[in-house]
């Protein structure tokens, strides 16, 4: 077999390869089966030429003819889902590829092809549809860049190096795909390197195929090279280590053995030193955004403040990306939302942007994945919707769907999340219409970028460690000390009490009025100093399976008679079951102060009006108990919001700033939390959420009974 048989016969073995990896990836990508389409057709197209260079055997050419006349119609297919033309000359080209392989396939049945000149020549030239395509999709490019604006846009995620794509096209197809053209000629050298071209052409499609998320040439070329290292080495040991075996097959196994192991000790090194071959490169050629990124990585050594963090982070978005508006999202400490907490460009411009997000969104979720498979977890609008475009899975249409129509609910196309150990600790959404200017068309350097968020990550992780640790050994030396201190201070009073009792303030004399007040107050204090201590003792709390509805209607029982008759307070149950694990007597406490507090707030209002409804959320293992206490009260102020658990702090002359604050505690205890809304003047609305308890021994029938009894 001559040279060109052999680099046949690699054609053959690349392409298939190429196919098979491709298609084992997923087989229900469109993208992914049509280039395993191509790359088939291909192999078979070549493995049919090698048997006629080895065999000589005419039927054998014939076969590799029938496979020369599909190669159009199943490649101007692939290029279709490739670059998602919809052209009209691009289908016609496509059908009349296809009318015409048909017709010459039924010639090439009745010998017609051996018989008459003109149909072979159209069989040799049959691929000649996919170069006219190549220069229509060149010419599209072309004008594009002109600014006519009636042409069919071409995506740029994953292939916006375009014109290597289309020249590679051209120059494979003129060098091997025509191969008899050049074969009398050059004596077979010029389809031979054509066939390896070919081979190599193959490969940088395949990857740029499986990674046209976010494509990024310096890891395409870095992966060729260490595959090439690697081939030539595994061939040189291969050689030296077999050439001397001869006829001993033992010789031949131990050989094979230590050959393979070697390559698999030098594998790791091999892609270790080519990745640092390839940064480098990398690095000369995007040198501006290189300095950028080491710079903010730099600034973000030694932050030890939260706001100068976000600050950090958004200005290295604008310095790279120059979005429209970029907002950052924060993971709040209970760990069940995420909060918006900085934004770039103008407050104006983020119209409806939610200010709070869910721990498990669907973006976030379908982010963390690509994490866990090690792959780049950036979200971005156009690779989810070439994603679409090319599945087959209705599951996956209806999933991608609805990521890209969050984005848009968020006010953003890409989404860059903050991971550190596995957990998303916050994230970024960026409006960017297109990759910045010094980018070119390409959104592969988002690889390139990635890295200093995931430094942030590690800063905002290790400084929420630092400040958690700080501010609790800070409150826990506190509160030895203002519990020592309030201990010491309950003995003075029951002696200052206790002397203003012994000199009756009863008696009827000028001092006695003071004495009372002396009285009144130190009773006061008392009662600051146990709810105090109450604050600050660890919790002991007696777990017990409870129905809420039991407990917020003995709340209600309890406070109905003292209440004025013109407070309305209302209990609306929920029809589902509300089982919770609490210390009843806690869960009870917080419930009264809430409501005493709604009542407190709302009795001063033309028609005051509290209610107290219950309701549950989630299924099965993330179902929560929400009970909520509402009021028509004068509402909390905005900037007050954010203080009100802050123990001693309030806004009532006769409060001591520690019922909510021990609220928070209790609810916290019991794996919940407190949250709070308010619209001053019109409502506020505190909502305690607990952890459903999963009794399945609680029958329908019982559940069934409750609901009927609640709703009557």
């Amino acid at each position: 077999m001559d040279l060109l048989g052999q680099s046949a016969l690699i054609l053959t073995a690349c392409s298939f390869a190429f196919g098979v990896s491709i298609l084992s990836r997923n087989v229900k990508n469109k993208l992914y089966l049509a280039f395993a389409a191509v790359c088939t057709l291909i192999s078979v197209w070549a493995f049919s030429f090698s048997l006629f260079k080895i065999w000589n055997y005419f039927e054998f050419y014939r076969f590799h003819l029938l496979f020369n006349l599909w190669l159009s119609p199943v490649t101007l297919a692939f290029i279709r889902f490739m670059v998602r033309i919809q052209d009209s000359f691009s289908k016609r080209l496509f059908e009349l590829s296809l009318l015409t392989s048909g017709f010459l396939t039924f010639a090439w049945l009745f010998h017609y092809d051996q018989k008459i000149n003109w149909i072979l020549q159209l069989i040799y030239f049959s691929p000649g549809f996919v170069i006219i395509q190549i220069f229509h999709l060149m010419w599209i490019d072309r004008k594009l860049k002109r600014g006519l604006k009636r042409l069919p846009k071409l995506p740029t995620v994953g292939f916006g190096k375009r014109n290597l794509i289309y020249l590679g096209g051209l120059l494979v197809l003129i060098t091997s795909v025509m191969d008899h053209v050049h074969w009398e000629i050059m004596s077979g050298v010029i389809p031979t390197l054509g066939n390896i071209g070919l081979s190599i052409y193959l490969f940088f499609l395949s990857q740029a195929i499986t990674q046209q998320r976010l494509l990024n040439i310096g890891a395409l070329f870095s992966r060729f090279v260490v595959l090439l290292i690697v081939a030539l080495i595994l061939t040189g040991i291969y050689t030296v280590l077999v050439s001397w075996i001869q006829n001993s097959p033992g010789l031949f196994f131990l050989n094979s053995f230590i050959s393979s192991f070697l390559i698999l000790a030098l594998l790791d090194p091999l892609r270790t030193s080519v990745r640092y071959l390839t940064l480098f490169l990398l690095k000369k050629q995007h040198q501006k955004l290189y300095d950028t990124l080491l710079e903010s990585q730099r600034k973000l050594v030694g932050v030890v403040d939260l706001g100068t963090l976000f600050q950090a982070i958004l200005q290295t978005v604008e310095q790279t990306l120059q979005p429209k508006k970029a907002s950052l999202f924060l993971l709040r400490t209970e760990g069940t939302k995420f909060r918006r907490v900085r934004t770039l460009g103008k407050e104006q411009a983020l119209g409806n942007t939610p200010r709070e997000v869910l721990v498990n969104h669907a973006l976030l979720q379908y982010s963390l994945m690509f994490y866990k498979k090690g792959e780049l977890p950036i979200l971005l609008d156009q690779v989810l919707e070439n994603e679409l475009d090319r599945t087959t899975s209705h599951e996956q249409k209806i999933q991608i769907i609805t990521l890209i129509q969050d984005l848009k609910a968020l006010e953003c196309n890409l989404l860059i999340p903050l991971i550190c150990s596995r957990q998303i600790l916050g994230f970024v959404t960026v409006s960017i219409e297109t990759p910045p200017a010094p980018w070119g068309s390409n959104w592969g350097l988002l690889s390139m970028i990635y890295p200093y968020f995931e430094e942030a990550a590690k800063t905002l992780q290790n400084m929420e460690v630092f400040v958690r640790q700080r501010e609790k050994e800070r409150l826990a030396t506190l509160g030895e000390m203002a519990a020592g201190l309030a201990h010491e201070i309950r003995n003075p009073l029951g002696a200052i009490k206790g002397a203003a009792q012994f000199l009756d303030p009863a008696i009827p004399r000028p001092e006695s009025r003071f004495l009372k007040i002396i009285i009144e107050e130190v009773d006061r204090l008392n009662r600051v100093v146990m709810q105090f201590l109450e604050y600050s003792k660890p919790n002991a709390f007696d777990f017990k399976k409870t129905d809420v509805h039991v407990l917020a209607q003995k709340t209600i029982d309890l406070l109905r008679p003292s209440l004025k008759p013109e407070i309305f307070l209302e209990f609306m149950p929920s029809h589902k079951n509300a089982l919770v694990l609490v210390a009843p007597e806690q869960i009870q406490q917080v419930l009264l102060n809430l409501v005493q507090n709604s009542i407190k707030a709302a009795e001063n209002t033309a028609q005051p009006s509290v209610k107290v409804f219950i309701d549950v959320e989630g299924d099965h293992a993330q179902r929560e108990v929400l009970i909520s206490v509402e009021d028509n009260g004068v509402g909390i102020k905005k900037e007050n919001l954010d203080k009100i658990f802050i123990p001693f702090y309030t806004t009532s002359p006769s409060g001591t700033g520690l019922g909510l604050p021990i609220c928070q505690k209790i609810i916290e205890a019991h794996r919940g939390r407190i949250e709070v809304q308010s619209e001053e003047g019109r409502l506020t609305r505190f909502t305690v959420i607990l952890p459903y308890f999963q009794d399945k021994a609680v029958s329908n029938e019982r559940v069934n009974s409750e609901t009927k009894s609640l709703s009557h």
